[in-house]
């Protein structure tokens, strides 16, 4: 199956209101897929990891129960970011580049973000694929 994944052009760490962990990405690509899955008000979704054909990348493809599905590539200098999710953690992927949210929140003296479209995951977590999954 092939599919379009892309790589976050931004990331952040940072933990929640309830103290948990959390991944903050930046992928512009996925305006559209992020607008629909919150106007459809699905929260069901599956994810799955895999190794690219090349198995220089490892794709992270998430789909929602109306198959709306998206796919985050993570090159090597990206396998930073999957050491972070080696223990499961909770992700939020945003539309908005990670450096204006910053700029906002230091203008009006905020020490938090103000996200608009946002997609968030509780507990997502890295497993290595197992051999049989890369055949």
């Amino acid at each position: 199956m092939f599919t379009q994944a892309y790589t976050p052009e931004q990331s952040a760490f940072g933990k929640l209101e309830n103290g948990r962990d959390v991944l903050i990405l930046y992928v512009k690509e996925f305006s559209e897929e992020v607008r629909a899955v919150n106007q459809s008000g699905l929260s069901g979704y599956t994810y799955n990891w895999f190794a690219t054909e090349q198995k220089d990348a490892y794709v992270l493809q998430v789909i929602w129960e109306n198959e709306i599905h998206i796919a985050i590539r993570f090159n090597s200098q990206h396998f930073g970011l999957i050491d972070q999710l080696h223990e499961p953690k909770d992700v939020i992927l945003t539309t908005t580049p990670i450096s204006v949210l910053m700029e906002k929140a230091q203008k009006s003296d905020y020490n938090f973000l103000e996200f608009c479209d946002v997609l968030t995951f509780s507990h997502l977590s890295f497993s290595v694929p197992s051999l049989e999954d890369q055949s």
